[in-house]
């Protein structure tokens, strides 16, 4: 896959996705709730910034977010499945198998039991982050989608390299490829200083990689050269569409 930037623009031009007057962000997950990295509309970078909630977070023009958002009743959805099939073998890093109705079972034992009967089990690590899904499903409504939208950190590493990322995100050698994957985007000076910092804030180093790269996308749908998966997104019974944006 090679990236492609806004019609008619030469890459030169487009490298480092400027988008003039508007804001853009990613967040991921993180152990103190969530973090956020954000530039605003002068196309100033902003520190990480960690919040318990998503409430807290800043007013932006643009957020995509590395958290299911639409979610089936029943069965697999295939923004995962297109995924796992583009990002090889980071392939594991896409989890199948959220549904709705996993959000109100209170034992993963119970959840793996409905899982099953449904056609697929639960692993822990799906499990493990149901809680940040059900919050995610609590706040998100069709309104607040028009510009907070689904990602995945490791599609947004592969659009902007070509391929995906050959190393683990928590190993120095996965460290440095998403650095220099970031080259283009942000100063590195900035992210090393960032990462030095992280110890302490409840994010982790991978969580700020992570967050980059989906402001970067987030930078690219407000430009329009984002790429989506599918391509003609499914909508769930609450009109949210089942997407992945990179």
């Amino acid at each position: 896959m090679v990236e492609k930037g806004p019609a008619g623009a030469n890459p030169a031009d487009w490298s480092g996705l400027p988008s003039p007057g508007l804001s853009v962000a990613g967040i991921d997950g993180c152990r103190a709730g969530w973090v956020m990295v954000r530039r605003d509309a002068t196309g100033r970078f902003e520190p990480p910034l960690v919040v318990a909630s998503l409430d807290d977070l800043p007013a932006t023009d643009m957020v995509v977010i590395d958290i299911p958002i639409g979610l089936p009743e029943s069965g697999r959805r295939a923004c995962d499945l297109e995924a796992r099939a583009m990002l090889g073998k980071r392939r594991s890093s896409v989890f199948t198998g959220v549904r709705r109705p996993l959000l109100a079972i209170a034992t993963y034992e119970e959840a793996n039991v409905w899982g099953k009967r449904d056609g697929e089990g639960l692993t822990r690590q799906l499990w493990n982050i149901l809680p940040k899904i059900r919050e995610v499903d609590d706040w998100i409504t069709p309104a607040r989608n028009r510009t907070f939208r689904e990602g995945h950190p490791e599609l947004s590493f592969t659009a902007v390299a070509g391929r995906p990322m050959a190393h683990y995100k928590k190993t120095g050698e996965g460290e440095a490829e998403r650095l220099d994957a970031l080259a283009g985007f942000i100063d590195r000076a900035t992210v090393l200083e960032w990462l030095d910092g992280a110890r302490g804030s409840g994010a982790a180093r991978d969580d700020i990689f992570d967050a980059l790269a989906l402001c970067r996308s987030a930078a690219r749908v407000v430009l329009g050269c984002h790429g989506q998966l599918p391509a003609d997104p499914p909508r769930d019974a609450r009109g949210l569409p089942m997407e992945m944006v990179f």
